[in-house]
């Protein structure tokens, strides 16, 4: 398990082609149907799902959405 503290006053997501601070915030992620798409064929090589059955699993997204 990683346990961070995020510093809201460091920028965290940054566009790179417009160099404009883009939004995040994290959300629990509590659905296993959705972390499913989140594996080594999409280039995440952890199966989230099966983490998610003794852990809780958290990401950070763009701001009003779940794009990680």
């Amino acid at each position: 398990m990683i346990n961070v503290m995020i510093d809201e006053f460091t920028p965290c997501l940054k566009d790179a082609r417009t160099g404009e601070l883009v939004q995040t915030e994290v959300i629990q992620i509590k659905r296993k149907s959705f972390l499913k798409k989140y594996n080594a064929r999409t280039g995440w090589y952890t199966n989230w799902a099966e983490l998610a059955n003794e852990n809780e699993i958290f990401a950070l997204v763009v701001e009003g959405s779940v794009d990680i």
